[in-house]
């Protein structure tokens, strides 16, 4: 599920004219993001988090983007979709998502 978020991603930016030439590379297990583009590195960051905000409206998905380097044209950002772990437990401040609220699945037989 989480491989066609990334696609869809970059699909989005390159149709919005965002990045030219994009590609995601792994390096000791992180997953970057190079892109070519015309934007400087600060406007580009904001346009990749806007892109990434967009795809996960109305998800529990959030986008995380962080700068590392750039070299001429070429920007490279650590960028992942974060899916928020569960509670386990409750920690007492009565939050939405509270291991207590949850609705408790039958027992199964």
């Amino acid at each position: 599920m989480l491989a066609t978020f990334y696609r869809r991603f970059e699909e989005a930016l390159h149709q919005e004219g965002i990045v030219t030439k994009s590609g995601w590379r792994t390096h000791a297990g992180q997953r970057f993001f190079y892109v070519s583009s015309a934007l400087p590195a600060s406007s580009l960051t904001e346009r990749l988090m806007e892109a990434g905000e967009r795809l996960t409206t109305g998800t529990k998905l959030k986008p995380e983007c962080i700068y590392v380097r750039s070299g001429d044209d070429q920007h490279v950002y650590r960028f992942r979709f974060l899916v928020p772990s569960e509670k386990q437990f409750c920690c007492g401040n009565l939050c939405e998502d509270c291991f207590l609220l949850r609705e408790k699945s039958p027992p199964q037989s």
